[in-house]
């Protein structure tokens, strides 16, 4: 028996670091984001997802790290065990990163978290605390399910404001690295 067609791709899942060759990294970008996967702007054997916030973006463009079927799994949030950390590399020093977990099934369960870029053209890891919510979003309920994320670079600017920009992540992880 012959098999045919391009192989079945594992659903993306926690760590994401863009590298494998067996998972399906499609993201989903909305409100005025273009996002692919590129050559890490420093490290050219690295693979890092590339988001340009375009000039047409919204405040609120962002990207989603997977389709619209989420993470293979939920997020393990419990008392103490709250925070996501993602390496991201921006123009620009003091812009609003925020991280936002929903339920793919129910897109009212949310909990959202900022954190500020402190360094431009570089890599910085931050460290987004989901029991530390952004002003105006739900708390953190340990009964949900929480197993999509999305990621919105420069929050609350939009692209006529800011011009086109051009942000990188890479190793999105539970915990601290």
């Amino acid at each position: 028996i012959f098999g045919g067609g391009a192989p079945v791709l594992n659903q993306i899942a926690l760590p994401i670091n863009w590298e494998g060759t067996n998972t399906n990294y499609t993201v989903t970008d909305f409100g005025g984001t273009a996002s692919a996967l590129n050559a890490d702007p420093i490290n050219a054997s690295n693979t890092v997802l590339k988001t340009d916030k375009t000039v047409s973006a919204q405040t609120w463009g962002g990207t989603t790290l997977s389709t619209a079927s989420g993470l293979a799994s939920a997020i393990p949030f419990s008392a103490g065990n709250t925070i996501i950390s993602v390496k991201v590399y921006s123009p620009n020093a003091g812009i609003v990163v925020r991280l936002k977990a929903e339920d793919h099934t129910n897109n009212t369960i949310t909990v959202e978290t900022d954190v500020n870029t402190t360094v431009a053209n570089a890599w910085e890891t931050l460290t987004f605390d989901f029991a530390n919510q952004a002003s105006g979003t739900a708390a953190i309920n340990f009964a949900n399910t929480y197993d999509m994320l999305s990621i919105f670079y420069n929050f609350g600017v939009d692209g006529a404001t800011a011009g086109l920009k051009t942000y990188y992540c890479d190793d999105v992880m539970f915990g601290i690295p």
